[in-house]
C-alpha cells in the first residue's frame, strides 16, 4: 500500500493515461516524456502491441517509473509483474491483489461504490483508481467517499481534463489525477511539439 500511495504522489500532479495509434506514436511520445522528466506514466493495454510499447518506455525513460494500465487478468498482471514497475485496474479484482502480493507489485485497483472499496480495503487496500470519475459523479463522489473512508487515497481517471484537474486536486484524499490530455496525437505532436514540451515542462516543474 505504501509503495502504491508513493507511485501516485511521484505522479503529482497528473500521470499521463497513455494509448497510442502505432509503435511510432508511442516511440515520439516516450521521446517527448523523456525530454520533458515526466515521472510515471501509464500505459494502458489497449493495443495490441501495448507491451512493445511498453518497453519503449522503459528504455527512453530509465528514470521513470512506467505502469501498466487496463489490467484485467492474471495473464496480464504477471506479465506486467515481470515487465512493468507497477500495475492499474479498471475495477477491483480480489485475484489480481493476492498475485500483486505474491510477486510485491505495487497495485492501484479501481473503485466506483463504496461497496467495491469495502471489499478493496479488506485485502488491504488503500490507494484507488476512481474510474469512470466524471460519469459516476466526479469531485462530489470523491467528497462523499472520503468522508467515511479517511484513511485512503485516490487517483481519478476518466473524463479529467485541463480545464477541471485543478477541481480534483483540491480534495485532500486525492493524490494525483490520471489524464489523457497530455498526451499528444500524432497529428498534434506534427503541428505543435515544442508547445507539448513546454506545458509538460511546466506542469511538473510547478
Amino acid at each position: 500500500m505504501n509503495d502504491a500511495l508513493r507511485m501516485l504522489q511521484r505522479a503529482a500532479p497528473v500521470m499521463p493515461v497513455a494509448h497510442f495509434n502505432s509503435l511510432e506514436h508511442a516511440q515520439a511520445c516516450a521521446e517527448l516524456f523523456a525530454e520533458a522528466k515526466v515521472p510515471t506514466v501509464e500505459v494502458t493495454l489497449r493495443h495490441p502491441q501495448a507491451w512493445q510499447m511498453v518497453k519503449i518506455f522503459k528504455d527512453c525513460m530509465p528514470f521513470a517509473k512506467i505502469g501498466v494500465g487496463t489490467v484485467i487478468n492474471r495473464r496480464q498482471m504477471l506479465r506486467a509483474a515481470d515487465e512493468a514497475d507497477f500495475v492499474i485496474s479498471p475495477g477491483f479484482s480480489a485475484e489480481l491483489s493476492i498475485l500483486a502480493r505474491k510477486t510485491l507489485t505495487p497495485y492501484i485497483p479501481g473503485i466506483a461504490t463504496a461497496s467495491e472499496l469495502m471489499a478493496a480495503m479488506n485485502e488491504e487496500h488503500r490507494v484507488f483508481k476512481c474510474f469512470p470519475a466524471a460519469a459516476i459523479g466526479g469531485v462530489a463522489l470523491i467528497k462523499s467517499l472520503s468522508a467515511p473512508f479517511p484513511e485512503v487515497s485516490f487517483c481519478p481517471t476518466g473524463g479529467i481534463s485541463q480545464a477541471n484537474y485543478h477541481d480534483y486536486l483540491a480534495l485532500d484524499s486525492v493524490a494525483c489525477v490520471g489524464g489523457s490530455w497530455i498526451v499528444p496525437s500524432e497529428e498534434a505532436l506534427k503541428k505543435d511539439r515544442e508547445g507539448f514540451l513546454t506545458m509538460l515542462k511546466d506542469l511538473y516543474s510547478s
